[in-house]
């Protein structure tokens, strides 16, 4: 008797280090899933499933499908999961099963079936079994593209209000995922909050708190977050992955391709998980790092994606020809669901900057048409506007410069900028349309409200210009001369720099105060100045010695002072 007990309490034994052991793998399993290492935990799921094919197990390994890398899912494996843990009680099949194969059918689209499967499942449970209420809620906050937000917080607030002790963070989790969806970030925060405090999975947890500041734009905040995940657990992953993307978003280019590294370093090193870094390297400029691990997979990868990503990496590096092949080979092979509007602008990128002389013409009109393209398409992420108007500067085609930046300031928010208007300005002064010019440098004068004072110089240019051959006998270029001289500073005027611009200004008041005010002391004061900044002014020098002989030069018969090209001439940089 005594034997057949000890039998019995070694089984006992066994069997409740045999359940420890089953729900401490069910946990690794998860742990693997929440620090992103995809293959460790599908291995555990799997190896469940092989040796105890419960319902339990069934259900976990179809959940893994549900949350596969950046989003992604695979609907058919999890279905087939969920199926079979279903089927093993046909009386009273598992309602956690049921509910994956409802959550794969609101994946597939199908969200009226769905949500009465939920409805059966809730009924069939009494709407008491917390972990239905929580996976139900949970199922509509999974996707970024199909999702109920507002569903996803009723259920998962049902589930923690069944919950006796409540000391499962996932609730909280899914709960502030269900937010972010909203985008409450004050609300997701707090329920991240709750989450944190209950102790668990602080890695996951902060990490997420930190996405939140950063949708946020609080980037300091959200970098601190990033820090306390990384301090709760140093191989956690996703933190250093989110930390690359922060330290991108500050220009600190450095730090984020060393995090890259560590994002990679810390994951499994799946081509999966290469391609996720190769992303985070070329955004942190680190196209060497990039390169290398792109080339270890780039014969085996078959995602068309390995052709964007040399692509981009080559136009960068300025490999430009091979760059354009790689951006196009991708366009070509991906679905065009895939193409981003960058695809276009790096593509025009790359025509823009290929060194052959003989088809430049043809190359520089086909980046003129993918930035275009890129522009049009919403790509804001390079000045694509300013790389089209160097191409036709370097064309010396103005009036295509000039068409570009109207282009610009129709498309601004507020309407065009200071700068905007003067370059546009520029270039139709250099285009020889100085009566557009005139009008545009109008604009820019207002709106620099005389913090730059050059363009009082240009529209004076202006103005004599459109004149041509017509006499201009009330000088009326003369106003903006004026101003620009009377609100110039001292260190202005001492600037070597701008010498020319003043013997300009005051060559030209001189010639109005002879000949417009008849007053030769003032003519003669003027002139004088002009020469002070200037000494080789000669136009200036043939009117002072008209003027001590006693003659004077007839309105119109007198060329213009010095430095007035209508081409610009050299010119301050605003």
């Amino acid at each position: 008797m005594n034997k057949i007990l000890k039998s019995l309490a070694v089984a006992a034994v066994a069997v409740l280090a045999s359940f420890q052991t089953m729900a401490q793998t069910v946990q690794d399993g998860l742990k693997n899933l929440d620090a992103e290492r995809y293959n460790a935990a599908e291995t555990i799921f799997k190896q469940l499933v092989s040796s105890a094919p419960t319902a339990e197990n069934y259900y976990y390994l179809g959940y893994y499908y549900l949350n596969l890398q950046d989003g992604a899912n695979d609907l058919e494996k999890a279905k087939d999961a969920f199926t079979k843990g279903a089927a093993l009680d046909a009386k009273r099949p598992d309602p956690l099963n049921r509910v994956g194969l409802a959550t794969v059918k609101l994946l597939s689209g199908d969200r009226a079936g769905a949500k009465a499967d939920f409805d059966l499942i809730k009924k069939d449970t009494k709407n008491k079994n917390a972990d239905v209420m929580f996976r139900i809620g949970e199922a509509y906050a999974l996707s970024d593209k199909v999702n109920d937000p507002a569903e996803a917080v009723t259920n998962i607030q049902a589930g923690l209000d069944l919950q006796k002790v409540k000391n499962n963070p996932d609730y909280y989790i899914a709960m502030a995922k269900a937010y972010l969806i909203k985008n409450d970030g004050g609300a997701a925060m707090t329920a991240l909050e709750n989450a944190a405090n209950m102790g668990q999975k602080l890695a996951k947890i902060k990490t997420l708190m930190g996405r939140v500041w950063y949708q946020g734009k609080q980037y300091q905040k959200a970098q601190g977050f990033f820090n306390e995940a990384i301090a709760a657990d140093p191989e956690y992953a996703p933190a250093y992955y989110y930390l690359s993307n922060l330290f991108t978003t500050f220009g600190n280019f450095g730090q984020a391709a060393k995090n890259a590294k560590l994002a990679l370093e810390k994951s499994e090193a799946t081509p999966a998980e290469k391609l996720r870094y190769i992303k985070l390297a070329t955004a942190s400029k680190d196209y060497e790092g990039a390169l290398s691990i792109l080339n270890q997979i780039f014969d085996t990868e078959k995602d068309p994606i390995k052709f964007r990503l040399k692509g981009y990496i080559q136009v960068e590096k300025g490999e430009c020809a091979d760059g354009v092949k790689n951006i196009g080979e991708f366009l070509n092979q991906a679905a065009k669901e895939r193409h981003l509007a960058s695809d276009w602008g790096m593509l025009g990128r790359g025509y823009a900057c290929i060194k052959d002389d003989a088809n430049k013409k043809l190359n520089d009109s086909l980046a003129v048409f993918n930035m275009e393209t890129a522009i049009e398409k919403g790509d804001s992420t390079y000045d694509y506007r300013g790389a089209i108007v160097n191409i036709y500067k370097a064309q010396r085609n103005w009036s295509r410069v000039a068409e570009s930046y109207e282009k610009q300031i129709a498309v601004s928010k507020k309407g065009g900028t200071a700068t905007d208007y003067y370059n546009l300005a520029d270039a139709y002064m250099r285009g020889r349309n100085f009566s557009k010019a005139d009008t545009i440098y109008s604009k820019a004068i207002e709106l620099y409200k005389d913090t730059w004072l050059f363009p009082y110089m240009q529209k004076a240019r202006a103005k004599q210009y459109a004149l041509g051959t017509t006499v201009d006998s009330t000088f009326s270029a003369a106003p903006y001369y004026e101003k620009y001289v009377n609100l110039s500073t001292d260190v202005n005027k001492a600037d070597p720099k701008n010498a020319k611009y003043f013997s300009e200004a005051y060559g030209y008041l001189g010639y109005k105060a002879l000949l417009v005010e008849k007053n030769p002391a003032k003519a003669t004061e003027f002139m004088n100045l002009a020469l002070k900044f200037d000494p080789t002014n000669t136009k200036a020098q043939q009117v002072l010695q008209s003027i001590n002989a006693g003659t004077t030069p007839a309105a119109g018969t007198t060329p213009s002072p010095n430095n007035n090209s209508p081409s610009g001439g050299a010119q301050p940089k605003n």
